[in-house]
């Protein structure tokens, strides 16, 4: 599916569909809503995981020991 759509003109195409088939799937609907929910708070998450991944990376853990005992001295 691409991405640059938004969920409001997506929805209205699922309500057109609806209305051609002649019938409705609520659960459908609600089912679309509680997944765009749940990316948004994944895409949330992720944001945050990586934010504390470069924070928690000491920059000192890539040296090797040679380095770093001629930095200490």
């Amino acid at each position: 599916m691409d991405e640059s759509r938004e969920p409001a003109p997506l929805r209205d195409c699922v309500s057109a569909l609806f209305r051609d088939a002649g019938y409705e799937v609520p659960e459908l609907l609600a089912y679309i809503d509680n997944l765009e929910r749940e990316n948004e708070k994944l895409k949330l998450e992720n944001r945050k995981l990586k934010t504390d991944a470069v924070r928690r990376s000491p920059s000192a853990q890539g040296m090797n020991s040679r380095l770093k005992d001629a930095l200490r001295e």
